[in-house]
């Protein structure tokens, strides 16, 4: 899974080097629902607001060069609607490791393959990108309070449906039940030990939780592909 994360996350990058070094296209400014970024025949990104994540607020930190991080207040403006925007300034990932970001927008391709990328800001506007899910984690991912939780959720992900029966379908859906009761049990683990955590750490991960449940990650191997910021930090 961390090989595939790996992957993913230098095909986003490819893609996204692609798709900046095509043809002009017109950024449109955002609305409440979405924004898309297009050219009039061939529509390449569509951009939209993620209110399931950026009601979390400032809790992501970047751990990962995929793509560049910006330094200046200025560029929060310029970039938060146009990922071809390139400020002059960038920062080591080493040098922010302890800067909180919060999630405001997801870019989808489309026409193309690769996977989507999120628009992350810090409090004060300073720092501010566009990079995979892949480069960022839960500000308090490593935390001792937290690993019973991280160690139920590892145990899902790590447990691949593929075998020789086929017991999924091409969407990666589960459909043995042994396997699908493996993974309820430890996400009722997950959620017990989420429950003696306190203050905002206990409500964004059983927030997180019952987000994960609602989206059917129980029954889909393909985890990362959620928006989900903890699931993004298990590895």
């Amino acid at each position: 899974m961390k090989s595939r994360k790996i992957l993913t996350t230098l095909f986003a990058a490819a893609s996204v080097a692609t798709l900046l070094g095509a043809a002009p296209v017109t950024v449109n400014a955002a609305s409440s629902v979405s924004t898309t970024t297009s050219t009039k025949k061939s529509p390449k990104l569509i951009i939209q607001n993620i209110p399931k994540l950026s009601k979390w607020g400032y809790i992501v930190n970047v751990n990962s060069r995929a793509q560049p991080i910006y330094v200046g207040q200025s560029n929060y403006a310029k970039m938060v609607n146009n990922p071809h925007f390139k400020g002059t300034r960038t920062v080591s990932p080493k040098k922010i490791k302890n800067v909180r970001f919060k999630v405001e927008k997801v870019m989808h391709f489309k026409g193309v393959s690769g996977s989507p990328e999120y628009f992350v800001t810090s409090k004060d506007h300073k720092y501010n990108g566009w990079t995979p899910s892949a480069g960022l984690q839960y500000y308090a991912i490593n935390s001792k309070p937290l690993q019973k939780v991280i160690k139920s959720l590892k145990k899902i992900e790590g447990r691949s449906p593929i075998k020789q029966n086929g017991k999924f379908t091409s969407k990666g859906t589960i459909t043995d039940r042994k396997w699908l009761a493996k993974n309820e049990h430890d996400y009722a683990l997950a959620v017990k030990a989420a429950k003696k955590l306190k203050g905002n750490q206990r409500k964004f991960v059983l927030g997180s939780l019952k987000q994960m449940k609602q989206d059917g990650v129980l029954r889909n191997v393909m985890m990362e592909k959620k928006d989900n910021i903890l699931l993004w930090s298990v590895n």
